[in-house]
C-alpha cells in the first residue's frame, strides 16, 4: 500500500513545488547532435566525442535541449472578448440595411446621391501604436475596439517578449523596390553645413508652393539634424530626406554642384535612396502617421518632369488609399479632431487631389480613385504663423495676402477638375469640331460647347476672386507666381476651347486637323517658354521644368521633318532651340528616350537646312543644339535613315469610339501618349539603350536613374 501511494501524493502536489520530484517518465531521453555538427549542418552519429569532431580533431560539445516554453493559462477576459467579435461578425454578415425591403421604385436609385454625405455617418478614427487609422462602418469599429483590447490583454500576457517598435514591412518593396541592406542610412545624410542650406532652398523655392510642412513645427529638429540623424525620430528623418530631395530638384546643375560639392544628379540619387529607406523601414504602407505621410507625398512632388508619369500617377494611388485609410477624405471638424491637426490634413489632402488629377490629366486618364464621399473642405487662407498645435478654436480666414495664395489658387483648379468630368475630352470635341463636322456631320453640340465655355469663365472669375480677396503682387514672389498662373491657365483653356475656325490662322496655315494640332502643340511649348522666363528669378522654375511634356516636343519634331515652311515652322524651330536650353538632360543620349527624340531633331535640321539653302543660295548657320546632337550621337547611322513619316501621331488611341472622332487623326490626344512606351529600337543602332528601358521599382516602368 505504501508503494500504491507513493505515485498518487506525487501526482497531486502542485507543479510549481521544487522540492517535489517529478514523476519518472518512459520516454526515452532524446541525443542532440553536438554543437559543431549542428553549426556545420552535417550528419551527427551522437556518440560523444562523435565521428567528425574526431577527425577535425576539436572538442566535442554535447547540445542542450532549448528550454521549454512557459505554458500560458488560458485568458477568461480574452475568451470573452473573442466571443463578443464572434457575435460582432455574426451580425456584421446578416445585417441588412434598414429599409432594405423597399418599393421597386426606391431601389431602382443610384447608390450614391447628393444626399448620401446626409446620412453617412462621419466615421471613427482610432488609434493603435502611434498611428491613426479611419473607419467608416460603425460594426467594424465595435469589432476594432475588441480586437484592440484582446491585443493589449495578449501584450500584457506576453511582455517578456521583445519585438522592435517598427517592424519592416514585406509588401513595401513592391512600390519602392527593396531595400538594400548593406546601406547605411546616415551616410546617406547631408553634412551639417548643407543641412540648413537645403532647409532654407526649400522654404524659399518649394514651401510656397506646397504648403505641406507645418514650418514653426518642424524647424526645432534643425538643430538635431545637423548632428546627424541618428537622434531624429523616423518618421521626421524621412520628412528631412524628402525636403531635401526637393530642395536638389529645385537646383539647377551649377547651384547643386557650387552649394554640395557633387553633381545634381548624384544628389538627386543620394536623397532619393535615403527617403525609400526611410520609408521603407518605416513600413509606410502599414503606419498610419501624417509626418509619413506628408515625406511620401513631397517625393512623389519630386518625381514629377523626372520619370514616366502614368507610373507616377499608379504610385499617387497608393497615396490616395493610405491617405484614405488615414480618414484624411473627411474633414477634420466631422471627425472632431483638433483645429491644427485639421487644417494641417486640409492641406495635404489638397496637395494630393492637385497632384492626381494632374497626373491623371497627363496620362489621359479621369481621377477615378478619389474617394466618392469625399468632404474634406480646401484650407483656410493662414500664415504658418498663424496656427499652431495647441488650439481649440476654429480658424478663420485671415483678410489680406498670406503665404497661402498660391495653394488656394491650385486647389480652386483642382476642384474645377474634379467637379467637371470630361474636361479633356471637352479639350478634344472642341479643337476637332470644324473638321469632324466637315467630313462627318457629326460633332459636338453647339449648346455644349457654349456650356463649357461658360465653365470655363467661371474658373477664371472664380480665381481672379480669390486674387482679390487675398493676393498683392507686391508681398513677393509667390503672389507674383500666383498672378501668372491664373492668366496662363484662363489663356491656355480658352485656346484649347476655341473652335479652329475662331482662329488667326484659320484657312491659311491651319487647314486640316493635323495642322491644328501642330498649332496647339506649338502654342503649348510656348506657354512653357513664358512660364519659364517668369520663374526663372523668382526660384520657382523647378515647378514650370516639371511640366514639360516630351511626348509633344517629339510629336513637334516628327512633323518639322516634312514641314519646311510657314510662320507655324518657325515658331516651331524657335521653341526647339527653347526647349534644348531649359532642358539639357536631353542631349543624354544614353536614354533611348533622347536618342530617338535626337534623330528626329537632325532629320528635320538636315530637311530644313536643305530648305533655307535653296531658298537663299547658301548654308544657314548651324543650332548650338545640333551640334551637341551630333556629337552625342554613338555613330553615323541616322544619317543614311529615312525621314520618320508622322511616326508620332498617337492614331492608335481607341478614343474615337467615344466621341464620334475617326480614330485615324486623334492628334489632340499628343498629350496622353507615352513615348517611354513606344519600340525606339527601330531607328538602328544608334538609339542606345539606357535609362529610359530600366524599371520603376517593381512596375517595369520608366527610368531607374535617380530613383
Amino acid at each position: 500500500m505504501a508503494s500504491s501511494s507513493t505515485p498518487s501524493s506525487t501526482t497531486s502536489a502542485p507543479l510549481s513545488n521544487p522540492s517535489v520530484a517529478p514523476p519518472p517518465s518512459n520516454k526515452p531521453t532524446r541525443i542532440l547532435a553536438c554543437v559543431l555538427c549542428q553549426h556545420r549542418k552535417i550528419k551527427c552519429d551522437r556518440n560523444f566525442p562523435c565521428s567528425n569532431c574526431t577527425k577535425a580533431n576539436v572538442k566535442c560539445t554535447p547540445s542542450t535541449p532549448a528550454p521549454a516554453r512557459k505554458r500560458r493559462r488560458p485568458n477568461q477576459d480574452l475568451q470573452e472578448r473573442l466571443a463578443r467579435c464572434e457575435e460582432l461578425l455574426k451580425e456584421y454578415a446578416t445585417e441588412k440595411p434598414e429599409g432594405s425591403v423597399t418599393t421597386p421604385r426606391a431601389l431602382q436609385q443610384p447608390a450614391f446621391d447628393e444626399s448620401y454625405l446626409k446620412w453617412q455617418p462621419a466615421g471613427q478614427l482610432v488609434r493603435d501604436e502611434g498611428s491613426m487609422r479611419f473607419i467608416d462602418n460603425p460594426m467594424l469599429s465595435s469589432v476594432y475596439d475588441e480586437l484592440r483590447a484582446m491585443r493589449q490583454i495578449v501584450d500584457s500576457d506576453d511582455h517578456d517578449d521583445s519585438t522592435s517598435d517598427t517592424a519592416p514591412d514585406e509588401n513595401s518593396d513592391l512600390l519602392l523596390g527593396d531595400g538594400s541592406p548593406n546601406i547605411k542610412i546616415e551616410t546617406l545624410w547631408p553634412d551639417a553645413a548643407h543641412v540648413i542650406r537645403l532647409w532654407q532652398i526649400y522654404l524659399d523655392r518649394v514651401n510656397p508652393l506646397t504648403k505641406i510642412i507645418h514650418v514653426p513645427t518642424l524647424q526645432p529638429y534643425l538643430a538635431e539634424a545637423v548632428g546627424g540623424s541618428q537622434s531624429l525620430p523616423k518618421n521626421v528623418e524621412a520628412l528631412l530626406f524628402s525636403i531635401f530631395l526637393m530642395a536638389v530638384v529645385a537646383l539647377d546643375a551649377d547651384e547643386c554642384q557650387n552649394l554640395l560639392g557633387y553633381s545634381r544628379e548624384e544628389a538627386l540619387q543620394r536623397f532619393s535612396s535615403g527617403v525609400r529607406l526611410a520609408l521603407l523601414r518605416l513600413g509606410f504602407l502599414k503606419t498610419h502617421d501624417l509626418t509619413i505621410l506628408q515625406a511620401l507625398v513631397i517625393y512623389l512632388i519630386s518625381l514629377q518632369g523626372r520619370y514616366n508619369r502614368h507610373a507616377a500617377w499608379i504610385l499617387n494611388g497608393v497615396v490616395i488609399r493610405i491617405a484614405q485609410k488615414m480618414g484624411m477624405h473627411r474633414d477634420g471638424e466631422t471627425l472632431g479632431l483638433p483645429p491644427f491637426e485639421s487644417e494641417m490634413r486640409r492641406r495635404l489632402w489638397w496637395q494630393i487631389i492637385m497632384v492626381d488629377s494632374k497626373y491623371a490629366i497627363f496620362s489621359g486618364l479621369s481621377h477615378s480613385l478619389l474617394p466618392r464621399n469625399w468632404d474634406t473642405k480646401p484650407p483656410k487662407n493662414l500664415n504658418d504663423a498663424d496656427i499652431f498645435p495647441s488650439a481649440t478654436e476654429p480658424f478663420q480666414d485671415r483678410e489680406g495676402p498670406t503665404e497661402m495664395i498660391f495653394c488656394l489658387l491650385i486647389y480652386a483648379f483642382a476642384k474645377f477638375l474634379v467637379e467637371t468630368p470630361g474636361f479633356d475630352t471637352m479639350f478634344l470635341l472642341t479643337s476637332q469640331s470644324d473638321f469632324v463636322s466637315e467630313r462627318d456631320g457629326g460633332g459636338p453640340p453647339e449648346q455644349e460647347m457654349i456650356e463649357y465655355r461658360r465653365t470655363v469663365e467661371t474658373l477664371g472669375n472664380n480665381l481672379l476672386s480669390i486674387l482679390d480677396k487675398y493676393c498683392d503682387p507686391l508681398a513677393g514672389p509667390v503672389h507674383q507666381m500666383a498672378v501668372n498662373m491664373r492668366t496662363h491657365i484662363i489663356d491656355k483653356i480658352m485656346e484649347l476651347i476655341t473652335p479652329a475656325k475662331h482662329q488667326p490662322e484659320w484657312g491659311g496655315e491651319v487647314r486640316t486637323l493635323k495642322d491644328n494640332t501642330f498649332k496647339i502643340a506649338i502654342g503649348t511649348l510656348e506657354h512653357n517658354e513664358a512660364n519659364y522666363i517668369s520663374t526663372k528669378d523668382k526660384g520657382f522654375m523647378w515647378f514650370s521644368l516639371a511640366h514639360f511634356q516630351i511626348d509633344i516636343f517629339m510629336y513637334m519634331a516628327g512633323q518639322l521633318c516634312h514641314r519646311t515652311e510657314g510662320v507655324l515652322v518657325e515658331r516651331a524651330w524657335r521653341q526647339v532651340e527653347v526647349v534644348y536650353t531649359f532642358h539639357p538632360e536631353l542631349f543624354d543620349t544614353n536614354n533611348k528616350l533622347h536618342a530617338a527624340l535626337a534623330v528626329f531633331i537632325l532629320k528635320a535640321w538636315r530637311k530644313r537646312e536643305e530648305t533655307l539653302t535653296q531658298r537663299t543660295g547658301h548654308r544657314p548657320e548651324t543650332p548650338f543644339y545640333v551640334d551637341r546632337l551630333r556629337t552625342s550621337m554613338p555613330n553615323d547611322d541616322y544619317k543614311s535613315e529615312p525621314t520618320p513619316p508622322d511616326p508620332y501621331t498617337p492614331a492608335a488611341l481607341a478614343v474615337g469610339a467615344h466621341t464620334g472622332i475617326p480614330d485615324n487623326n486623334l492628334d489632340s490626344f499628343l498629350g496622353y501618349l507615352d513615348a517611354s512606351a513606344l519600340d525606339w529600337d527601330m531607328f538602328g543602332n544608334q538609339v542606345n539603350g539606357g535609362a529610359g528601358g530600366s524599371s520603376f521599382g517593381a512596375f517595369g516602368m520608366g527610368p531607374q536613374v535617380e530613383w
